[in-house]
């Protein structure tokens, strides 16, 4: 009993050695932008393309981060986030594509530097900080319809006379394929709370980036994020 005792405080002591210069987790988060229904234009006349609208996206990821730098801490954050739309085409002939319930999302990146602004804590039990930062984030995407990419998908018989039998699946096929992600970097600011009980570790933090080409038809977007984990 005293051997399992003392093998069960070695590990507890080496874990919170490990996790007190670190730690690391998974976070979840809602990206609030608004992207309206949009028809790109088509120099072939009576064809018509209608990307849908779309708001917000919800998102998923792990994080990890250094703390044990003076003045500032360093972290990683990682995530996929999305949401559905619809895709409409019809042809010169007046012959609908299937619509397509198609899926916005992207895979993101940031790097974060942040430093602590004011700490409160329990002696061996638990503190809290608030925190502010910033850095470079990096995003893959999928993109939005376009007349160049139904140019190619509809092949010899061109936009006008363009067979939509199974244009809708050859369209998803299309813009799921990872040569065809569009690839964005810009930078970001953050700020929230942190919150510690022994090893646990939380987070909920407000970022807000500034970035071209990812959003359609905005410079960039605010995220409200919740981090669950281990550190000390």
């Amino acid at each position: 009993m005293k051997k399992i005792i003392q093998s069960f405080l070695s590990i507890f002591i080496l874990s919170s050695q490990i996790f007190a210069i670190a730690g690391l987790g998974l976070q979840v988060g809602q990206s609030t932008f608004s992207v309206k229904e949009s028809s790109p234009t088509i120099s072939v006349p009576d064809v018509q393309l209608i990307n849908g609208a779309f708001d917000n996206a919800y998102s998923v990821g792990g994080y990890f981060y250094i703390d044990a730098i003076p003045v500032v801490d360093l972290e990683v954050d990682f995530n996929i986030q999305g949401n559905k739309y619809d895709i409409n085409f019809e042809n010169a002939l007046g012959v609908k594509m299937a619509p397509l319930n198609f899926a916005w999302g992207s895979t993101d990146v940031y790097f974060t530097v942040r430093k602590k602004i004011i700490g409160i804590g329990i002696p061996f039990l638990a503190k809290a900080k608030l925190f502010a930062g910033g850095g470079y984030n990096t995003h893959m995407s999928t993109p939005l319809a376009n007349e160049t990419m139904l140019t190619n998908l509809c092949g010899d018989s061109g936009i006008a006379n363009c067979d939509v039998t199974s244009l809708d699946k050859t369209l998803e096929t299309y813009m799921t394929n990872k040569d065809n992600y569009l690839s964005s970097s810009g930078f970001h600011i953050q700020g929230g709370l942190q919150f510690k009980l022994l090893m646990l570790d939380s987070f909920l933090f407000y970022r807000h980036v500034i970035v071209d080409d990812l959003i359609p038809g905005a410079k960039g977007f605010s995220s409200l994020n919740l981090r669950l984990g281990m550190g000390f």
